[in-house]
């Protein structure tokens, strides 16, 4: 680095002398320059009083007898046509209209210009004037004096670059070595650095150049101190992350040894004891879990499976999956992430059940049609009366199936979305009023009153889901109700909620039954539901739509006695 500074100081310093040199040639010429022409035009301001003479060759005699012998006078008529000139024979001379400062001149009555002149091969300056007669009288002075002045300063210069030659060195070497001196210092306090000591490493250097340097070298051995103290709370933040997590968490080297476990794990397990350090079969026996675990580290395969815990009979997933490392002679370590599913696998089991469940709903009137149809088609019923009542049948078994389509097709819909369309401020009590109109055959049937009171019970819904709501709990306190029993429908408003209140005097539902009523297709009593053509899912589709508004449901229920249900809306 010494050497470098050194060549690059000298180089620096040569190319500054050089550079100045020129600069000074240059700022020498163009002064002269400047000069001269300023020194011609008031010449030229002089001579063009004289005008008076009968020819442009006494013109020119007279002429040069006013000007020095550096400079040259030539007189030009208006058409470019030399008509005299103090150093040639004009006769012999072309004709000038196409040069630049003649017609400048011509043009704005002055005209000047620099250039080699063909005749006398040097650089020449031109300066024109054009006189009132429109004849145009031109000077023109050699610039070889001063090329020849500014070439006499070359040894100068020459003697300045030996000289510079022989003292840049002496002067680079110096500074060089004054640079170099305090990178010292700042090496051996980055020693200090990586030894450990980041506190106030570097005192005030002897030169003042350093001091942003050593400054920044502090602030950055304090930032590090800082850094430091936050990977320590990150660290601390990681872990308690990974102990309060849901999801059981463990990592194991390529040993199997345990080196990191958080809680959820150790609980999902059973362990209430340090295991970090211990082998996996501290945490679990299962041969399934062990077996995964061996194929992650040496074939490098992850594997997904389900166990069922035996502590509590939850349904466990396990995902076990190798550490690679950068290359694959490194050594593979294990990721094992346990996640409680149970819920999942409910849900999924539900599904399935579902799916059977409105198969077999939707096969039994279809084996009735297709029975009823063959009997049709074959001509073994015959008597018109019976035809009919076969006929009958079908729409009635076809009847049922929309039905039960149709409340497929509402539950499957409420399932989906997470936010209602179409809403608006509606009255339950309005719709109440409304749905009981429409059952008012079925409870006249069996002699059944209803009553509705209470508040409007005005909320933002949609209408049709509302709608859907009520008539399914409504139907089926009529349904489910005794002869000459009573339904009540009550309507309360709070802060924030409206509450609906249904009450029937029916046959209610068994303490065993009742946490199961809103499940997709249950049916307390089978044969009575099926006969009185309820689908299964009526209470279900209630309860779906009160969870759609975030509202809450409520069953309270005696066998012989009736049953109430509350359901409590947002406002």
């Amino acid at each position: 680095m010494k050497r470098a500074i050194f060549f690059r100081s000298l180089l620096i310093a040569l190319a500054a002398l050089i550079i100045s040199g020129g600069i000074s040639v240059f700022i020498l010429q163009n002064q002269y320059t400047q000069s001269k022409r300023g020194e011609m035009k008031q010449l030229l301001n002089v001579m063009a009083q004289v005008n008076n003479l009968p020819d442009g060759e006494a013109l020119t005699n007279e002429l040069s007898a006013m000007t020095a012998d550096s400079l040259r006078v030539t007189v030009i008529s208006s058409s470019g046509e030399v008509l005299g000139d103090s150093a040639h024979d004009p006769t012999t001379m072309e004709n000038h209209e196409n040069r630049p400062e003649f017609k400048e001149a011509i043009l704005t009555g002055y005209g000047e210009d620099i250039r080699r002149s063909n005749t006398l091969g040097t650089s020449m300056i031109y300066v024109s004037k054009k006189l009132p007669d429109g004849n145009v009288i031109r000077l023109a002075a050699n610039l070889k004096s001063i090329n020849d002045h500014i070439w006499a300063l070359f040894p100068a210069l020459l003697i300045g670059i030996l000289l510079a030659l022989l003292i840049t060195p002496l002067l680079a070497w110096r500074l060089s070595s004054g640079i170099i001196k305090p990178f010292g210092e700042v090496a051996n306090a980055l020693k200090r650095i990586n030894s450990g000591n980041f506190d106030n490493v570097i005192n005030t250097p002897e030169f003042i150049e350093f001091i942003p340097i050593t400054d920044e070298i502090n602030t950055l051995s304090q930032k590090i101190t800082n850094t430091l103290r936050e990977l320590t709370t990150e660290r601390e933040r990681i872990g308690y992350l990974l102990s309060n997590m849901n999801e059981g968490f463990v990592i194991l080297d390529s040993k199997l040894q345990i080196l990191i476990i958080n809680r959820s794990a150790a609980s999902f397990f059973g362990v209430d004891q340090k295991i970090e350090g211990k082998n996996l079969l501290h945490l679990t026996y299962q041969p399934k879990i062990c077996e995964a675990a061996e194929i992650a580290t040496h074939n490098r395969k992850p594997e997904v499976f389900d166990y069922t815990s035996s502590i509590d009979n939850r349904i466990l997933q396990i995902s076990i999956s190798p550490v690679r490392g950068e290359s694959q002679d490194d050594e593979v370590g294990v990721v094992m992430l346990i996640t409680d599913v149970t819920a999942i696998r409910k849900a999924e089991q539900i599904r399935s059940e579902f799916v059977a469940n409105a198969s077999h709903e939707l096969k039994t009137p279809l084996t009735s049609i297709k029975g009823f149809t063959e009997l049709i088609e074959t001509g073994i019923v015959k008597n018109e009366e019976s035809v009919k009542n076969y006929l009958s049948l079908i729409r009635t078994e076809t009847d049922r199936m929309i039905i039960l389509i149709n409340d497929i097709l509402r539950l499957s819909e409420l399932e989906t979305i997470i936010v209602d369309s179409n809403v608006s401020r509606v009255s339950l009590k309005k719709i109440a009023q409304h749905v009981a109109k429409s059952l008012t055959v079925q409870a006249e049937e069996n002699d059944i009153k209803i009553k509705i009171m209470g508040d409007a019970g005005i909320l933002r819904a949609n209408p049709d889901r509302m709608t859907q709501l009520m008539l399914n709990l409504i139907e089926n306190a009529i349904k489910y109700n005794k002869n000459g029993g009573k339904v009540d429908i009550d309507i309360t408003k709070t802060v924030g909620t409206v509450t609906l209140c249904i009450t029937d005097t029916g046959v209610g539902i068994p303490k065993e039954a009742q946490e199961r009523v809103f499940e997709r297709f249950y049916r307390v009593d089978k044969s009575r539901s099926r006969k009185m053509g309820g689908t299964g899912l009526g209470l279900s589709i209630v309860k779906h739509i009160v969870g759609l508004y975030k509202g809450n449901i409520k069953l309270v229920s005696e066998v012989g006695i009736g049953t109430k249900i509350e359901v409590i809306l947002p406002e």
